[in-house]
């Protein structure tokens, strides 16, 4: 998508200098220099009006399916805001002033995150997220601190918008329950929305005492699973540390403390067994199959037990039902995806490679381990998915010999990365075994997880250190871009960008084999005045081999714990001084 702008007359800046720093202005009489003064702040003004998004937070922070809410976007959207989606679906609609907009959910609209970048002819802003949901929304109303505040809810079906805006903020919710019924209370809030707290949730009872308590069940967001044990009016409280640990003992708090907490009696699916779905490369025989998941989580009906994917279906594959009160992404792979037999067989069972295999260490102290061949120096790749798929699993990886002495432990990934990941190559011809377990020996139903074995080839990856640029004629653009050579990679790799508008131009670098440009290039954009463009672009990196291999660049969202390959590039052309 590539937007033209008008060129601006002046940028005001130097004008606000040179009227502050007149020779002459002691000679001015006192109404002479209030004038300047007053005329002086009205130019940084709009300079200010001038200046690219700058948006840290959405509220709400999220729609339901086929509706429309006015959302504030904290921060600045900028003069002349406009919007990229990163999905259909969604409409977003300026106020002509301020930083506010509506936003319209398409009725047809894909459930999930939709990332928003708002932008203008100054610059744009990095990726923020929005949720299309399913359930109906409210927004959070204050005060609701105390149990006898607490904001009544007229469903027990409903997804709740909030900000614990200062610190000491606390909110809280009344909902009703019949004996028996079970509430998920879900709460997004750091995953999702990058909200830098540390979110607790709390079940009250109808006299106000806490019946349940819940810090961290996904990351730093809490879930309760509540069964009422008799008629009455509950109540859902939340508040929040910082996620950065400090010596604060008290309830944190901010403008972007944002949060969408889900309150469902409803169906709520938790995992899939497997986890992805498995089908093999087109065109290789035989012909991919339709596969079934198995829908884990509670309150869900004998018709949701089981949903079936089309071969054909698209990657991540959405699990969503109008009886559904949230959605899950599963990723579909080129490769088979299998599932833990559930009786344990006299043979171990067997791994394949490539293979993903979806288990559960389902009681304290359980240990599943599997079978596979391999051939002397054959190398895998094994890759496990717990904690980031919202399973409570540590998970500790074991590669052993068939008489159990051990050859390889993996623990966690990297700091805050509880999921393994390694490679192995195996010492001689063989049968070896895979086991998985939790490292402080606990288990449970909701302590699945996903062991991939892949073959271990040599692989790249180009990063960079931001997702938006902008490029003037005065002053070229340098992107250090970063080469992640992986697994003895050693080709020579051409680094250019693509979407270019005309008359700015890049200078392809090639990453050599050794030496510094091996780990590290840097790419240089150039643009002629006269120019305005603002749009995505795309940073890859070409290899010269059969079959030719291409990657594109991505750039961390540090907030988000993701990555995104959509990068932006602004063009601006300043007016002659």
């Amino acid at each position: 998508m590539q937007n033209e702008f008008e060129q601006k007359e002046t940028k005001g800046t130097k004008r606000v200098k040179q009227i502050v720093v007149e020779p002459s202005f002691s000679l001015l009489t006192s109404v002479q220099k209030i004038f300047l003064r007053a005329f002086a702040l009205v130019l940084l003004s709009s300079v200010t009006d001038a200046a690219p998004p700058s948006v840290t937070a959405l509220v709400p922070s999220g729609c339901q399916v086929g509706q429309s809410v006015e959302v504030a976007a904290q921060g600045a959207v900028g003069d002349k805001p406009q919007a990229w989606l990163s999905r259909e679906g969604l409409k977003i609609e300026f106020a002509e002033a301020g930083n506010k907009f509506k936003a319209t959910v398409a009725e047809n609209a894909q459930p999930g995150v939709c990332w928003i970048r708002f932008f203008n002819a100054e610059g744009a802003s990095s990726l923020r997220p929005f949720v299309i949901g399913t359930l109906p929304e409210v927004a959070e109303k204050e005060p609701n601190n105390a149990a006898k505040e607490a904001q009544k809810l007229e469903t027990s079906q409903v997804v709740v918008n909030g900000v614990l805006d200062k610190g000491g903020d606390v909110d809280t919710f009344a909902v009703s329950l019949k004996a028996g019924q079970t509430l998920v209370a879900s709460l997004t809030a750091k995953g999702t929305l990058g909200s830098p707290m540390d979110s607790v949730l709390q079940v009250l009872g109808p006299r106000g005492f806490v019946l349940e308590h819940n810090d961290d069940d996904h990351g730093f967001d809490p879930q309760i699973v509540f069964t009422a044990p008799s008629d009455g009016e509950y109540g859902v409280r939340v508040f929040a540390f910082s996620d950065v640990a400090n010596s604060s003992i008290a309830f944190a708090g901010a403008a972007n403390y944002i949060y969408r907490l889900t309150l469902t009696t409803g169906a709520f699916v938790d995992h899939t067994e497997p986890m992805s779905v498995g089908r093999l490369v087109a065109g290789e025989p035989p012909a991919p199959q339709a596969q079934r998941l198995r829908l884990h989580g509670w309150n869900l009906p004998p018709e949701l037990t089981e949903v079936s994917v089309d071969a054909a279906a698209s990657n991540p594959f959405v699990v969503r039902h109008p009886l559904l009160g949230n959605t899950l992404t599963v990723p579909v792979e080129p490769y088979p995806s299998v599932v833990e037999l559930t009786e344990r067989p006299a043979e171990l069972q067997e791994i394949a490679v490539p293979s993903s295999m979806t288990g559960v260490i389902g009681k304290l102290g359980e240990l599943d381990v599997f079978r596979m061949k391999l051939a002397t120096n054959q190398a895998i790749v094994f890759r496990t998915d717990a904690r980031s798929a919202g399973s409570p699993l540590d998970p500790v990886l074991r590669i052993l010999k068939a008489d159990g002495s051990q050859l390889l432990e993996v623990d966690d990934g990297s700091k805050g990365d509880f999921d393994p990941d390694t490679n192995f190559t195996a010492p001689a011809d063989g049968e070896y075994r895979v086991s998985i377990t939790d490292r402080f020996g606990l288990g449970g139903p909701r302590f699945f997880y996903r062991l991939t074995a892949l073959p271990s080839q040599p692989d790249f990856e180009l990063k960079v250190a931001a997702d938006s640029f902008v490029v003037t004629p005065d002053k070229p653009l340098e992107i250090p871009v970063t080469v992640d050579r992986q697994r003895g990679f050693a080709s020579e790799i051409v680094v250019v960008v693509t979407g270019l508008p005309e008359k700015v131009t890049d200078e392809p670098i090639v990453s050599a084999k050794d030496g510094d440009s091996a780990k590290t290039v840097k790419l240089v954009l150039k643009t002629e005045a006269g120019v305005t463009f603002s749009g995505p672009i795309q940073i890859r990196g070409l290899v010269k081999s059969e079959p030719p291999i291409e990657k594109t660049a991505s750039a961390t969202l540090t907030a988000f714990n993701t990555s995104t390959r959509e990068l932006w590039l602004t063009v601006t052309s300043p007016a002659a001084k």
